[in-house]
């Protein structure tokens, strides 16, 4: 499953090395996402840790994200970051 929108909030709990994400054009209209880091492979770990970055680059800078989150829940697999429309 995919989803497209704006970062609209993003909530970090670092003991619980997860994240809540709300996803969507408005916060009125978003959908709740989340990440996990994975403690017992480093390598995925790792990668995790590089898409909560991008979340919280795409939250700040308003860039519109496409996130791929799993079938059974929301749990988000991959993040694109939506080019910025070049000003004429």
């Amino acid at each position: 499953m995919a989803t497209t929108g704006f970062v609209q909030r993003l909530t970090i709990v670092p003991k619980a090395a997860s994240a809540s994400v709300w996803i969507g054009p408005t916060i009125d209209n978003a959908e709740l996402l989340y990440i996990t880091r994975d403690t017992d492979n480093p390598a995925v770990g790792a990668f995790e840790n590089s898409i909560l970055d991008a979340l919280v680059a795409a939250f700040i800078s308003g860039r519109e994200v496409v996130v791929a989150t799993s079938a059974r829940d929301g749990r988000i697999l991959s993040l694109l970051i939506k080019q910025a429309n070049a000003a004429s």
